[in-house]
């Protein structure tokens, strides 16, 4: 009997025993459970939080570079681009604007080229030294300083700076004309002279501004329009607000805009560009774009470019990028050859090239004249506001005024004749 009572103990003791293994075995599973899915509960929210860090981070960003971008053109753009009436910003930051900047700014990569025949120091100066900009009479205030870089613009085609003097000065005390004879010597001997007079005057009160004389879109279309010819617009942020389908309404068929440019050492985008590229393209107008430069590098041109093409972010175009340099006025401040100009071209050219796009150089005829070297089969973009230009050079575009109107710009603006090639005059 007794014996039998222990083995009735014993077997207790085995399956309390294996029960007890059972539950421990459970209370482990459920641990590790409830371990699991608080680690992967933790995971989950931490992603999400992260995530919205991270789009609030872009967002942020992005409003940063547009802002950045509209303050420092505001900030840096010379006067040369702006008409007598300063323009009112335009809007810009759309959200359309924000994503298309965001994406612009993570693409396009451009190869730099081999410039090593670029930009020498040891170029034969066989060419006087020439004034690109001297008018032949100054106008003074009585009492104002008197400089006379502040009045002219010079260059040589090899020497960077070539020296200027004065044979004569002017004193601003007392009203009255002086003559001025001026002189430009380049490292090489080569000497130019020219005579400017001086006009010291009375300071008169500033009367009010005349309203200028503008050529309506159709008496231009009535005079250009013609087989073979297209007629178009050239903006920048200084027309404002642009409706451009009036603008199409009007016999509009193409608009060259400023997508940006280099001024005071930045880069900067148009404040309107991407509104008015998104608008002329939904307009059903042809596009093309101009870049307001004022390099004198060639890193500063290759930088230049990185920047342009960012912002384009593979946009197709109908006509040849211009490269708008015109800061003669102070050319002599740039510390730069006429043949340093030249290869900055050169350099813009080529590597827009290299990225599938053509090049075209803009300037007025003085300047197509004397300061630019121009190749056999150029793209030249010529500005002369005439009714019947003289340029003997080939050109596929002439700016042929600044005091245009037409419906849907509340500005002024540039007109445009483009020609075939055939038809060119």
């Amino acid at each position: 009997m007794t014996q039998i009572i222990q083995s009735n103990i014993i077997r207790d003791m085995e399956k309390r025993s294996e029960i007890e293994k059972k539950n421990k075995i459970k209370k482990i599973v459920i641990i590790a459970l409830s371990c699991f899915v608080f680690v992967a509960f933790t995971v989950m929210i931490l992603v999400i939080t992260n995530k919205g860090r991270t789009e609030e981070r872009i967002t942020t960003e992005a409003t940063t570079r547009i802002t950045t971008a509209a303050t420092t053109e505001m900030v840096t753009e010379e006067a040369t681009e702006a008409p007598t009436e300063e323009a009112t910003v335009a809007e810009l930051a759309t959200p359309e604007a924000e994503a298309t900047t965001e994406k612009a700014e993570t693409t396009a990569e451009v190869p730099s080229r081999d410039y090593s025949n670029l930009f020498r120091d040891d170029a034969e100066d066989k060419e006087k030294p020439i004034f690109l900009i001297k008018p032949g009479t100054i106008t003074v205030n009585k009492g104002t300083p008197f400089n006379i870089n502040d009045y002219i613009g010079y260059g040589d085609d090899v020497d960077r700076e070539p020296e200027l003097t004065l044979d004569g000065s002017v004193d601003t005390s007392t009203t009255g004309t002086t003559a001025l004879q001026v002189s430009l010597k380049d490292d090489a001997g080569n000497v130019t002279t020219e005579k400017i007079s001086v006009n010291v005057v009375e300071a008169a009160e500033p009367g009010p501004a005349g309203t200028p004389e503008l050529t309506p879109f159709s008496d231009f279309e009535t005079t250009y329009r013609k087989d073979g010819v297209s007629l178009g617009i050239d903006v920048s942020r200084w027309q404002k607000e642009i409706d451009f389908n009036k603008v199409k309404a009007a016999g509009c068929d193409f608009v060259i805009m400023r997508l940006g440019g280099y001024d005071d050492g930045e880069t900067y985008t148009d404040r309107c560009y991407l509104q008015n590229l998104k608008n002329a393209k939904a307009a059903g107008l042809k596009i093309g774009i101009y870049w307001h430069a004022e390099e004198s590098t060639k890193d500063e041109v290759i930088a230049s470019v990185k920047y342009l093409l960012n912002v384009l972010n593979g946009e197709k175009l109908d006509f040849p990028i211009a490269y708008d340099w015109e800061d003669f006025e102070h050319f002599q401040n740039y510390k730069m050859s006429i043949q340093d100009l030249n290869d900055c071209y050169d350099v813009f050219s080529g590597e827009l090239e290299a990225a599938g796009y053509d090049t075209c150089i803009y300037g007025s005829k003085n300047f197509m004249y004397n300061a630019w070297k121009l190749e056999e089969g150029e793209s030249v973009w010529l500005a002369h506001y005439t009714s019947n230009t003289d340029y003997t050079g080939k050109y596929f575009m002439w700016q042929q005024t600044s005091k245009g109107k037409i419906d849907g710009i509340s500005t002024s603006c540039d007109f445009n004749v483009l020609y075939n090639v055939d038809d060119q005059e």
